[in-house]
């Protein structure tokens, strides 16, 4: 089977695509045929080398988090109606989607209705558990809250708007000026572009800023946090921890498989409170290209991989 791998770290051209032998399933797991995988701006941080030391891995490593497919084959111990089902799926660190079948936990998956394409799903569950364990399970958003996102036209935050629109919250988000309208149908119900105005000029008595950014942005965030109010943090580089002086609670928010929280998700989608806004498809081929846009950054949504079929097979 063909698989994109990374030998060293590195620049897009250290990726390869290459034949790989086919995984098997062992007690509690499943083999999926990937019809679909996502592309998210920690792959190439991983493939870089800029997160080596929070994200270890043993080279040559398969590149991807998350996907989409089809459950071909089980392992003793994994309920049979999973044969054949059709699932979305977010890997544990050692294993790589970008490939043409993989072997997953059970527990790392969730069941998609037909109702839900490949491609949407496939798009769902890194940047959309990263969103909702953040929101929802972190900083425990309710109704009549406000709710800052930052970089709301990103893969994340176009989840997070919908997300904290689904639960109730009044939402703020920032993007440049050209995605006002975007998020804004997205359901943001205000937009900051951040090369109109620094938000901090814009904002006071935020219950919640969800800080995907880092650096600057997290620094001139606490100026708009009401006292006793949480900033969660999406993001892996140190950042001065400036809670105390402004009185507020400051939370890292872990990016894990939960199944619980995806099978959620994935209601929301089907129920059509959550869509995934997909801006491009490439062929699995086209993985070089994949990782040049995505690290050159300011993309809508999200970009998803087509794995089954993108190969001749």
């Amino acid at each position: 089977m063909l698989a994109v791998q990374f030998a060293e770290y590195g620049g897009p051209d250290v990726l390869q695509l290459r034949e790989i032998d086919r995984p098997k399933p062992g007690p509690n797991e499943v083999l999926i045929d990937v019809h679909a995988a996502s592309l998210n701006p920690v792959d190439w941080k991983i493939r870089s080398g800029f997160l080596r030391a929070v994200v270890p891995l043993a080279l040559p490593a398969i590149v991807g988090r998350d996907g989409a497919g089809i459950v071909s084959e089980i392992g003793s111990g994994v309920d049979p109606a999973l044969l054949n089902a059709r699932v979305c799926f977010f890997a544990p660190r050692a294993v790589g989607t970008w490939a043409e079948q993989i072997v997953l936990p059970s527990s790392c998956l969730a069941t998609l209705p037909d109702t839900v394409s490949m491609q949407e799903a496939a798009g769902l569950p890194l940047a959309g558990l990263s969103a909702w364990i953040a929101l929802v399970e972190t900083a425990k958003i309710a109704p009549g809250m406000r709710v800052l996102i930052h970089a709301g036209a990103g893969g994340v935050g176009s989840l997070a708007i919908q997300i904290a629109r689904a639960r109730g919250a009044h939402v703020v988000t920032t993007c440049s000026a050209r995605n006002r309208d975007f998020v804004t149908d997205l359901g943001a119900h205000e937009v900051i572009a951040y090369d109109e105005a620094p938000f901090e000029s814009q904002l006071r008595d935020m219950d919640v800023v969800f800080d995907l950014l880092g650096g600057d942005v997290h620094r001139r965030s606490y100026q708009v946090l009401k006292r006793g109010g949480t900033m969660v943090c999406l993001v892996a580089e140190p950042f001065e921890d400036r809670s105390a002086e402004f009185g507020v609670k400051v939370v890292i928010a872990p990016v894990m498989p939960r199944q619980e929280s995806l099978i959620a998700l994935v209601e929301l989608v089907a129920s059509g409170a959550l869509r995934v806004p997909v801006e491009k498809q490439l062929p699995l081929a086209d993985f070089k290209t994949a990782h040049e846009t995505s690290q050159l950054g300011h993309m809508r949504g999200k970009l998803v991989m087509q794995v089954r079929g993108a190969t001749g097979r």
